[in-house]
């Protein structure tokens, strides 16, 4: 019962642990000049689903494009792409 109480709540702990939520990659639109995003809107083309990642860290203040590799809230890892790439990935 305590296990399914701790999984009912989703933040990068939680999902980095449940054995329910696959990893996946998505991607988004960040603001330039901060490697710290919050709220970042992102897309799975794969589930054709739009989804909120409440923080994602970065590396690069100048990068404007995404891949993300995440597990719900979790992120395992960014790579900063091209906006060709990226518009390829929403088609």
């Amino acid at each position: 019962m305590g296990v399914i109480c701790i999984f009912s709540f989703h933040n990068s702990f939680t999902d980095r642990l449940n054995p329910f939520i696959f990893q996946e990659t998505s991607y988004a639109q960040v603001d330039k000049g901060t490697q710290r995003y919050y709220n970042v809107k992102a897309y799975n083309p794969k589930t054709k689903k739009n989804l909120l990642l409440k923080k994602v860290g970065g590396y690069d203040p100048s990068g404007q494009y995404i891949s993300i590799q995440h597990k719900g809230q979790y992120v395992k890892s960014i790579k900063y792409i091209t906006r060709k790439q990226f518009m390829q990935a929403k088609e």
